[in-house]
């Protein structure tokens, strides 16, 4: 059932409340010659971590969370969700917090301009793991859960980013019914619009995501005080092979025409465009290294990649980047469409340590001279140490040798062997060898960076 007017109206004062603040800062009131916003991607906030001991069911904790207004569950969590975060698990109270909180001082130290947040905000398997310590199987009451974790989540995100926008993006495990379903034009796509809606200050960004996000999940705005600058915020788990839903496929190439559109009117209106997604295109390399046979496993249905592929060629020079979520990793991919145009694509680490990684996120250097990313900056959370730090900056490690040159310029530099080779598949997994990168570098992880589809990638993969 979709909610009512009234109950979006009250969540919106609500959210307004915990935040304290409705009315964007002034980081910039004018053009300069380079902005920063950062990335943080995969928090998959996991609140029955603490059930997994729990000696009765239903799960004490998630009783109270149930019959707890969203707006209460930091006082419960702080108190019911105290354990240490750990490899192999995914994100629980203590671990929410600490990420976020470094998140929003590395943002106000860097003035940061805005947050891209890519996707995946709830917990895997979260369907069943809520079954058996809920001991609910009613569908009803899974989405009343979700829902409420989901104001809870973004709530927090307000209250870590106050004075900017914050552009979430739809992850494969964001949804009502389960992992990859979605429901075009349904009830999550519509809840979400809303609720997602008091994350972007600006009037006309919010309008827009409240006009676009209901049909499938994505939308796109123009940066607030750069309107030379625009963000396409696509949902692209409409384009994995593991969709599901009803009407799945024309909902995927209902929006590859708007991706179209879009780009044509970015080009009209001369602004460059940065392109926002939680599943990237490409060979999904630690699933196709679980086949003897090496059947390539890609993360987008071929005929969507191509499509994409397509779109990209015909609009290359007004793209200047694209930011990804879902592996887990710290990675880069050099998109060529041709001799002149190219597009770096990079991927922002999880918060979620369940793969064995570091938390992570990163800010970004966008100049206005070059009309490309000129640099990265990755934060993240060793485990063992319990404290956040700078993990690396991309223009020491892969050395530009000039001023304003886009990250590219860095990304060339990587070669099968060398120091850049060893700094790749150490910071891949943030500072740790949980990744068979380690072993299985060349050929499978370096053809990744140089590919996106599957007969290319062969030809890699034959040429080495």
């Amino acid at each position: 059932m979709l909610l009512t007017a009234r109950w979006f109206s009250t969540l919106f004062c609500f959210l307004a409340l915990v935040t304290g603040v409705m009315i964007p800062s002034s980081f910039a009131s004018g053009p300069a010659n380079n902005i920063h916003f950062l990335s943080i991607t995969d928090v998959h906030f996991d609140p029955f971590i603490s059930c997994y001991q729990a000696p009765v069911r239903p799960c004490p904790l998630i009783k109270k969370l149930q019959q707890t207004p969203a707006a209460q569950w930091p006082a419960i969590l702080a108190k019911y969700d105290i354990s240490a975060p750990q490899y192999r698990q995914d994100t629980n109270y203590p671990l929410l917090k600490s990420a976020l909180g470094a998140a929003s001082q590395a943002a106000q130290k860097e003035q940061a301009q805005f947050v891209m947040v890519l996707g995946d905000f709830l917990g895997h398997d979260y369907r069943r793991y809520y079954k058996q310590y809920a001991l609910d199987k009613s569908s009803a009451g899974y989405r009343a859960f979700v829902r409420k974790t989901m104001v809870f989540l973004t709530s927090e995100f307000m209250r870590a980013f106050p004075g900017i926008d914050a552009y979430a993006v739809v992850g494969n495990n964001d949804s009502y019914r389960g992992d990859y379903v979605s429901e075009p034009h349904g009830a999550f796509f519509s809840d979400t619009a809303h609720l997602w809606a008091g994350l972007v200050k600006d009037k006309n960004n919010r309008a827009a995501l409240l006009r676009e996000f209901p049909t499938g999940g994505y939308y796109s705005v123009d940066i607030p005080h750069y309107p030379a600058l625009r963000l396409i915020v696509l949902n692209t788990v409409l384009f994995s092979y593991k969709a599901k839903g009803k009407n799945i496929h024309q909902a995927a190439n209902t929006e590859l025409g708007w991706l179209h559109e879009q780009l044509a009117e970015a080009r009209k209106r001369r602004q460059h465009v940065l392109i926002a997604m939680h599943i990237p295109p490409g060979i999904d390399v630690y699933a196709t290294l679980q086949f003897r046979l090496l059947r390539l496993i890609e993360l987008w249905k071929t005929e969507y990649t191509e499509r994409f592929e397509a779109e990209l060629k015909q609009f290359a020079p007004e793209i200047s980047g694209i930011f990804a979520g879902h592996l887990h990793t710290d990675w880069f991919q050099i998109l060529t469409l041709s001799n002149a145009n190219r597009v770096p694509v990079t991927g922002t680490p999880s918060i979620s340590p369940l793969f064995g990684n570091n938390p992570g996120f990163k800010i970004y250097t966008y100049s206005f001279t070059s009309h490309q990313i000129d640099n990265v900056e990755t934060f993240y959370y060793p485990l063992s140490k319990k404290r956040w730090g700078l993990e690396y900056t991309f223009n020491r490690v892969y050395p530009l040798g000039c001023n304003n040159c886009p990250i590219l310029k860095g990304m060339d530099a990587l070669q099968q062997t060398g120091r850049l080779a060893d700094s790749y598949k150490y910071y891949y997994a943030v500072s740790t060898t949980s990744q068979p990168i380690t072993n299985q570098w060349k050929p499978y992880y370096w053809c990744a960076t140089r590919t996106v589809n599957a007969a290319n990638y062969r030809k890699c993969l034959a040429a080495i």
